[in-house]
Formats: structure tokens, C-alpha cells, sequence
């Protein structure tokens, strides 16, 4: 199952490219594939997908195998959850996530 997961300079106070190396150990599976967003276009694309109405980061997205962006804004998720406040959003659970991922898989 490929993975993704971008990394931008609001992780880490004044962070920069060259800290991708360190913040890839949070996600060590070497079927990830780890993105840097510095100028936090995603962030921004995410908040128009997800209705956020403030910058998208601290959430966690699951899409089914198979999903494009095709247009200008990301596709929704089958499911997500976040970290932040103030969304109708699920808060993040990592059992419950967990669940959602291996149903969505099918395994």
C-alpha cells in the first residue's frame, strides 16, 4: 500500500528543507513517499477541500487505492481527522483511524 505524507515549515518553527531527513523517522515505512511544501500550498488547498476555514495541517487523510487530483483543489477523503479545534471533524484517534484504514483497505 503506497503512502504519502508532506512535511511543510508549520511542523517545525523555522524549519527548512534540509529537516525533511529528520522529520521522515516519524514515518519510517519504506512504502512512504515524503513531500516538502514550502511555500504551504497544501495547507491552503486542504482548507478549501476539508471547509476548515483556516490552514489544513494536523489532519490525517485516507483515500482508497486509485484516487487522482485531477483539478485545482485535492479530492475529498473517504475519511479523515484532525488535531485541530472547531471542526466538525472526528479529533484524531489513532485506534479509531487505525479501523477506518484497514476497512477502507479491505484487510
Amino acid at each position: 500500500m503506497p503512502r504519502s505524507r508532506l512535511q511543510n515549515p508549520r511542523i517545525t518553527r523555522n524549519a527548512g528543507e534540509t529537516n525533511v531527513d529528520q522529520a521522515t523517522h516519524t514515518v519510517a515505512d519504506p512504502r512512504a513517499s515524503h513531500y516538502w511544501d514550502t511555500d504551504g500550498y497544501l495547507v491552503h488547498a486542504y482548507d478549501q477541500t476539508l471547509h476548515l476555514g483556516e490552514d489544513a495541517w494536523d489532519v490525517y487523510l485516507i483515500y482508497p487505492p486509485g484516487v487522482r487530483w485531477d483539478g485545482p483543489q485535492p479530492p475529498a477523503p473517504a475519511y479523515w481527522m484532525t488535531q485541530l479545534s472547531g471542526t466538525d471533524a472526528p479529533y484524531l484517534d489513532k485506534a479509531v483511524f487505525a479501523q477506518h484504514t484497514r476497512t477502507l483497505l479491505d484487510y
